[in-house]
């Protein structure tokens, strides 16, 4: 999926309905579908392997902050480098 592309969504009664057409289509093209209840978008369908890759790239980032969480990006062990002050 690409990064500028709007999520398509639809009302959670509609996707009751077409559910597993709804799951089909996400799966084949690979764009989220948002779920709205009450004009809100609260829920998110996306493909299993979008899924995975989010949750490794935030366990990677959970990693990182426990390694040293003062650190900023620039940063050598917490202390600012030259190049960041």
């Amino acid at each position: 999926m690409r990064q500028d592309e709007p999520i398509f969504g639809m009302q959670i009664s509609h996707v009751r309905a077409i559910l597993g057409f709804a799951c089909r289509e996400v799966l084949r093209t690979g764009r989220p579908l948002g779920i709205r209840r009450y004009r809100d978008m609260d829920v998110v369908i996306v493909p299993l392997a979008e899924w995975e890759r989010l949750k490794a790239l935030e366990a990677e980032t959970v990693v990182c902050n426990e390694k040293d969480p003062g650190a900023t990006p620039g940063s050598e062990d917490g202390r600012e480098s030259d190049a960041t002050r």
